[in-house]
């Protein structure tokens, strides 16, 4: 029986609830599947199945930092490899966010057969409607299943990668540094802050410390907002980019039928939601 392991990042849920799901499809396939989580890149896989399925959301048109990492820290191995990625809007610039994870892959003997993109719902930007969530998640769900199918036969899903997706990818990968650079900056509002400890026991990069009764933050941020998305009385302020932050769940049972797609990257939404 073939064995498909799946390294998720996800930093809010939204990859890893894809994920799940997908191994979900794969179980039913008679597929053997098991998740392992990425966190701060630097997890030991001694050995790897038969396929494996990078999963991560796009963090400014390019994988997040730990991810590559994690993929250059791989095994060799002669191995099938597909990527999950998800991202808020659709974009086609978001084409090549798997270009250093690829090359990674590639360099360790992974034969990469193609990879599956995901709408789900910003958790940094703007806040997406609960309506609005539902509908990328309602749609998530009807296409994941087609893609376990194609991976547990070992089949390409390979895209033509546009110019200018290739163009942003290579400009915007200096988010990567400026990640590092702005979380220099994150603050907790003490007349908000319950000290719970969430942020500091769930960074996956261990960039959140609490000392002396004062948070502290190195140079290790992925700028993922996992602190900020989850605090459970809004009280993270996010540096430089506080004015794109978003806190707080999203209801995936909220009518999706009442879902309205805005101006913004509107002709994007409606292709996206139109596609078979």
């Amino acid at each position: 029986m073939k064995q498909v392991d799946l390294y998720v990042f996800s930093a809010t849920g939204n990859t890893a609830k894809c994920a799940q799901l997908l191994k979900t499809s794969l179980i039913a396939l008679d597929t053997q599947a098991q998740i392992n989580r990425i966190e701060n890149g630097q997890e030991k896989v001694e050995q790897v199945g038969d396929t494996v399925v990078i999963c991560y959301p796009v963090h400014g048109f390019n994988a997040p930092q730990n991810v590559i990492d994690f993929c250059r820290n791989l095994p060799q191995a002669q191995a099938d490899a597909y990527v999950l990625k998800t991202s808020g809007e659709p974009l086609t610039v978001n084409d090549n966010s798997s270009k250093m994870v690829v090359k990674a892959l590639e360099s360790k003997g992974y034969a990469f057969k193609g990879e599956y993109h995901y709408v789900m719902p910003y958790n940094m930007i703007f806040r997406h409607t609960d309506e609005m969530a539902a509908k990328m998640w309602e749609t998530a769900q009807k296409r994941i299943p087609q893609a376990a199918e194609t991976i547990a036969r070992g089949e390409t899903h390979l895209k033509k990668v546009p110019l200018k997706a290739k163009f942003v990818r290579k400009v915007v990968a200096i988010e990567h540094w400026g990640a590092r650079f702005n979380g220099h900056f994150f603050r907790v509002k003490k007349d908000k802050c319950i000290q719970c400890m969430q942020c500091v026991r769930n960074c996956p990069t261990h960039n959140i410390t609490y000392q002396d009764g004062k948070f502290k933050f190195g140079g290790n941020c992925l700028l993922c907002t996992r602190c900020s998305f989850n605090c459970p009385t809004d009280a993270f302020r996010i540096g430089l980019m506080d004015f794109m932050r978003v806190n707080g769940k999203y209801n995936f049972k909220a009518d999706s039928s009442q879902a309205t797609i805005g101006r913004y990257c509107h002709k994007s939404y409606v292709k996206y939601f139109s596609e078979e």
